[in-house]
């Protein structure tokens, strides 16, 4: 059984609805330096975060900075060393 499999079962089998990809895709938008639209103090975390990423020696900085935008309302998803913002459905 291919390793993607196995989840999808295992939530279908629970009564869970499963999506091979992201519903929410088409709702990120990619984050630059001063986007508009984040919420206050959001904005610098994916900058921090991508520093951390390139220096490489602190792998548990960028795991932390991974997490933090998710306090503040934003969901972030890391594609080909780029990353995308969205805020979630109200």
């Amino acid at each position: 059984m291919v390793a993607r499999a196995r989840p999808a079962r295992a939530f279908t089998e629970h009564g869970h609805r499963w999506a091979d990809e992201d519903p929410h895709r088409e709702q990120f938008r990619r984050r630059v330096p001063g986007a508009a639209g984040l919420p206050e103090g959001a904005n610098a975390l994916p900058h921090a975060r991508a520093r951390a990423l390139k220096a490489k020696d602190d792998a548990s900085d960028a795991r932390e900075l991974r997490t933090e935008p998710g306090r503040l309302g934003v969901v972030v998803r890391d594609e080909k060393e780029r990353q995308y913002w969205r805020l979630p459905e109200q």
